[in-house]
């Protein structure tokens, strides 16, 4: 069992972009639902993720929202987006990672779908197919998510 936070808010903080201007993570359910993940670029479980999580980006539904809060320095941050060719807004968590603490972040990658109120609706932790498809589907993604040239397992821990 997780000790995550599943229900409450999530904090709408102000956290920086990757040209380091302070953006409210608000922002990313002011018109409805958001997908968020927490991760790290060392962590092979967050790099296999994201370029899924920027699937679900490129493909919602507009006023619903996708974001990543790496637990990185800005040109790490920025090393991994263009690597892995990511569109996705990133925001940036400085040790001692105030935001996780709120969050009872226990695993990188870790996802919430939070709502349009930023209540914590899901949470997600690792790669787990099921739940991006899930997500994906919240956010008014068409199906199929995943594509058999994918190779996307079921599921792989944080």
């Amino acid at each position: 069992m997780s000790g995550v936070r599943a229900d409450g808010g999530f904090p709408g903080q102000a956290l920086p972009d990757l040209e380091g201007a302070q953006r409210s993570l608000a922002d990313a359910w002011k018109e409805g639902d958001a997908l968020i993940l927490i991760g790290h670029k060392n962590c092979k479980t967050t790099r296999q993720t994201l370029p899924f999580v920027d699937r679900i980006h490129r493909r919602r539904s507009p006023r619903r929202g996708v974001l990543a809060i790496l637990q990185d320095a800005p040109e790490d941050a920025l090393a991994l987006k263009e690597k892995l060719g990511l569109e996705l807004p990133i925001r940036l968590e400085a040790d001692p990672y105030l935001l996780a603490q709120a969050v009872s972040l226990v695993t990188v990658p870790t996802l919430f779908l939070v709502d349009g109120e930023g209540q914590i609706r899901a949470v997600s932790e690792g790669f787990v197919r099921a739940d991006l498809e899930a997500f994906a589907a919240r956010l008014g993604v068409a199906s199929p998510l995943f594509v058999p040239e994918d190779k996307a397992p079921a599921m792989t821990p944080g």
